[in-house]
């Protein structure tokens, strides 16, 4: 397996109200960037893990186990959530859902 991908976890700090765009925005903090290996999730398996087929989910493999918490994540200069951690022995696994801006 190849892991030729990087992914940056992050941890949420908070949110709060940016005046210049008039919105609330999440803040996160620095985070911290690992080479893994991401494949996108088939509709099916979407349909049939997650419930919806309107989720994009993407499978993301560390190469060694991750014990520190992350909620965010950017894969390839997109960003994600975090829906679920998966800590292995030797490995850990990521599952997360694509978004046009945190929440």
């Amino acid at each position: 397996m190849r892991y030729s991908d990087r992914i940056t976890l992050h941890k949420s700090q908070g949110s709060q109200y940016n005046p210049s765009t008039g919105k609330t925005e999440v803040t996160v903090d620095e985070g911290v960037t690992l080479p893994c290996n991401a494949s996108p999730v088939s509709l099916e398996k979407t349909s049939a893990v997650f419930g919806s087929i309107n989720q994009k989910v993407t499978t993301v493999r560390l190469q060694r186990p991750y014990n520190d918490f992350a909620d965010k994540a950017v894969v390839n200069g997109d960003k994600y959530n975090v829906l679920r951690h998966v800590p292995h022995r030797s490995e850990s696994v990521f599952y997360l859902e694509g978004v046009s801006a945190w929440t």
